[in-house]
C-alpha cells in the first residue's frame, strides 16, 4: 500500500512539473510589439525589434534579448521570438511589428524550417502542430525569407542572422542541412544589401574551445526531442540549475538540449548583436 501511494505521489509530482513547464513554454515573450502598442513608451531613443523563434523568445534556454535590455536601458527592445515558429508564421504576424516603427530589426529565423525540412516525419509534425498551409521545405524558405525581408524594407536598419547549429557535431547530416540554410541566408543578405550577423560561425568557433567531450548527436524523433527539452527545463526551472550546467550534464557546450541556447551560447549571440547595434 505504501508503495502504491508513493507511486501515485510521484506521478502527481511529475504531472504538476510537466504542467508548470508547459505553462512556461506557452507564455508569450515579455515586451512584444502588441504590448508596446497597447502601452506606448515615452522613450525617445531607439526601438529595436528582435524577431525569430524560440532562440529569440528565450524562455526555453537563455534570453539574449533580456541581456540587451540590461545593456541598453534607454532603448526599447521588442521581443518578437515565438517558440516553434517557421518563417511563414513570422510573415503572418508582421503587421504589429511594423506598426511600432522600429529603428532596427534583428532577424534570426530558419532553425525550425531547417529541422522541419530535415526529414518527412519532422515536416509533417511541424505542419500539423503549427497549422501550416504546407510542409516547410528548403525551397519554400528560399521563397519566403526574401518576401519577409521585403515586408521589412521600410525599416532603417536590418540585420539578418545566420542560424545556430542543431546538435554540436559539425559533420552530422542535420548540420550539413543547416549549412545549406545558412549559405542561403548569407546570399540573401548580400542580394538585399543588408547587414549579416554571423551567429553560426561564431558559435562553431566557441564550440572548438569545449573542455569536455561531445556525447550525443541530434535525434529528430519527437519523443527524444520532448525528453531533452522538458528534462532540461525541469532541471532549470524546478531544480534551479543553470542552462550551462544542464548542457554539461548532457555533454553539450552551447545547446542545452541540442537545439536551444544555454548561457554560453546566448552570450555569443548577445555579443554579436551588441556589436552591430553599437555600430549603427
Amino acid at each position: 500500500m505504501v508503495f502504491v501511494f508513493t507511486l501515485l505521489a510521484l506521478v502527481v509530482i511529475i504531472a504538476i512539473a510537466f504542467f508548470y513547464v508547459s505553462l512556461i513554454i506557452s507564455k508569450p515573450p515579455k515586451g512584444s510589439a502588441i504590448e508596446f502598442l497597447q502601452s506606448p513608451s515615452s522613450n525617445k531613443n531607439r526601438i529595436i525589434a528582435c524577431i525569430g523563434d524560440s532562440l529569440t523568445h528565450g524562455n526555453i534556454g537563455d534570453c539574449w534579448v533580456e541581456s540587451l535590455r540590461d545593456e541598453y536601458p534607454e532603448d526599447t527592445f521588442l521581443n518578437e521570438g515565438i517558440n516553434g515558429d517557421v518563417v511563414w508564421q513570422v510573415q503572418q504576424r508582421i503587421e504589429p511589428i511594423l506598426s511600432c516603427k522600429p529603428d532596427i530589426v534583428i532577424l534570426m529565423i530558419g532553425s525550425n524550417d531547417a529541422m522541419a525540412s530535415f526529414n518527412k516525419h519532422s515536416g509533417e509534425r511541424y505542419k500539423h502542430n503549427n497549422n501550416l498551409p504546407e510542409v516547410p521545405t528548403f525551397e519554400s524558405y528560399q521563397r519566403l525569407l526574401p518576401e519577409l525581408l521585403d515586408s521589412l524594407s521600410d525599416i532603417p536598419k536590418i540585420a539578418l542572422c545566420t542560424i545556430p547549429p542543431v546538435g554540436e557535431n559539425p559533420d552530422s547530416a542535420v548540420n550539413q542541412h543547416v549549412k545549406m540554410f545558412n549559405d542561403f541566408i548569407e546570399l540573401t543578405a548580400s542580394n538585399k544589401n543588408i547587414s549579416l550577423i554571423p551567429v553560426s560561425s561564431f558559435l562553431w568557433d566557441d564550440l572548438s574551445s569545449r573542455t569536455y567531450p561531445f556525447r550525443k548527436d541530434y535525434d529528430p524523433k519527437v519523443l527524444p526531442i520532448i525528453k531533452r527539452i522538458y528534462g532540461g527545463m525541469f532541471h532549470h526551472y524546478i531544480f534551479k540549475k543553470s542552462w550551462n550546467d544542464v548542457a554539461k550534464s548532457k555533454g553539450q557546450w552551447i545547446l542545452f538540449d541540442q537545439i536551444h541556447l544555454n548561457e554560453r551560447g546566448a552570450q555569443v549571440v548577445f555579443n554579436l548583436v551588441k556589436k552591430y547595434i553599437s555600430s549603427v
